[in-house]
């Protein structure tokens, strides 16, 4: 069964209903912002937040990271990808690489790249290698899952490397990164909010959060929460709204 066959907004907006009766039900008995606030309280401080100015430019910087890391991980990925798919050394010599940026647990790599960059570049790099290394396995199956026949055709045809990679390879590669690009774009952002939160460059989500949580404002830390879910909310429909003009590509299948 596929996964748009199981939606049900029906179901969905009970299930938050529910979720959101729970949550009233026990903030009011709890009677104490610091542990769990009401949601009223939530609701003005999100509206507090999102009209003052300076908070918005720190809420535009953080998705500008985001967004830029995953696109020079995109770009970087692509061509280091291409270039394994069609030479087994480079894909060796690259493997314990990649394989070793997987393994490196995220706490890790915030305090490494705080360690070598300055404080307002960390959180660019941090993004870049959460989200690199998905894009190249992405890529380097999507090239070498490309049916065996086809590629046989083309050799039959001699047909060029330029019109396979235009014709062939590009699309599947679209098709293949767009699958994954809202889920990769949500890791990183947050991500990158995680990395601010530590190294506090001027301007960030991540350090206004922490600036909450010195002063023990849970109030506005669960507006953040909810405000960076609704940032990755639109990012996921903006990106599917652009996703359907890839459509007359074909569909992913067919190759």
């Amino acid at each position: 069964m596929k996964k748009s066959s199981m939606k049900d907004r029906r179901l969905i907006t009970i299930s938050v209903l529910i979720l959101g009766l729970i949550w009233f039900l026990v903030s009011r008995k709890i009677n104490n912002d610091i542990y769990l606030p009401t949601l009223k309280n939530i609701l003005i401080e999100i509206y507090n937040i999102l009209f003052t100015k300076e908070v918005v430019y720190s809420i535009i910087s953080s998705i500008l990271r985001g967004l830029i890391s995953v696109l020079i991980a995109i770009l970087i990925s692509v061509i280091l990808g291409v270039i394994s798919a069609f030479n087994k050394y480079i894909y060796n010599f690259l493997y314990p690489i990649n394989l070793l940026i997987k393994s490196i647990p995220t706490i890790a790599f915030i305090v490494i790249a705080l360690i070598w960059v300055d404080k307002s570049f960390a959180p660019f790099l941090i993004g870049f290698f959460i989200s690199y290394p998905i894009f190249y396995d992405v890529i380097i199956s999507s090239i070498l899952n490309i049916d065996r026949e086809l590629i046989e055709m083309c050799d039959t045809f001699k047909i060029s490397f330029l019109s396979r990679i235009k014709n062939i390879y590009g699309p599947k590669i679209i098709f293949s990164l767009f699958n994954i690009l809202s889920s990769t774009i949500s890791l990183t952002l947050k991500v990158v909010i995680a990395g601010e939160v530590y190294g506090q460059p001027d301007y960030g989500i991540g350090t206004l959060i922490q600036m909450d949580k010195m002063n023990f404002n849970t109030v506005g830390i669960f507006a953040w929460i909810i405000i960076i879910v609704f940032i990755t909310f639109i990012i996921d429909i903006i990106l599917k709204i652009i996703n359907k003009n890839f459509i007359l590509y074909g569909d992913k299948d067919d190759f």
